[in-house]
């Protein structure tokens, strides 16, 4: 029998409340403020995933996916996202879900405030 520790979870998001780790993006920012937050619900060292939601305010900041995919599902706000390598540009907005693969590189830009549910998937 596994200790409560280790024993699988269901896991509703907000219940409990989790508190908001503010992620630093002075490396990458273009322009604006772009304060990121993150409520990590799970971390699953088993699989490397991990589960959560992030918010972001107005800004531009450039991200690589290095080592993991993400799936997304936006809740608030809306983004475009300009993928580096070609140039397209996507417009994603709430009730948009979409994956970003390992490798690839954005600029996202923020026009007001930005809120998702995520899935990351570590590649190793």
């Amino acid at each position: 029998m596994k200790d409560q520790a280790t024993a699988p979870a269901f896991v509703l998001f907000g219940q409990p409340e989790v508190e908001k780790v503010t992620k630093p993006t002075t490396e990458r920012l273009v322009s604006g403020e772009a304060k990121e937050g993150v409520w990590l619900y799970c971390d699953d060292a088993q699989t490397g995933s991990k589960f959560g939601q992030w918010d972001c305010t107005e800004g531009r900041f450039r991200i690589t996916m290095e080592g993991y995919t993400e799936f997304c599902h936006i809740l608030e706000g809306e983004a475009e996202i300009t993928v580096l390598a070609s140039g397209e540009t996507r417009t994603v907005k709430a009730g948009d879900s979409f994956v970003m693969q390992a490798g690839l590189e954005m600029e996202w830009h923020v026009p007001r405030y930005i809120r998702k549910s995520f899935v990351v998937s570590s590649l190793v």
